[in-house]
């Protein structure tokens, strides 16, 4: 039990941290659409791709957790 806990605790700080990422690279991109040096289509087709890769990376975090978890309840 205490393992599984520090699994989903780990699980969540990792969420957090992918979360930290994409917000960064939102501000950029939002910081080069206003200095100019992207369009706007560019910046939203950007965000998009973004936030794709967090999706994908947060489903394979919880396809780990969700074996790490398996493994601690045999």
């Amino acid at each position: 039990v205490q393992l599984s806990k520090l699994a989903k605790s780990k699980l969540e700080d990792a969420r957090i941290s992918v979360r930290a990422v994409r917000d960064e690279v939102m501000k950029s991109l939002d910081k080069q659409q206003k200095e100019g040096d992207i369009s706007e289509d560019e910046k939203f087709t950007q965000k998009e791709k973004i936030q794709g890769q967090v999706d994908a990376a947060n489903r394979s975090l919880e396809a780990l957790f969700d074996k790490k978890e398996a493994e601690l309840q045999k």
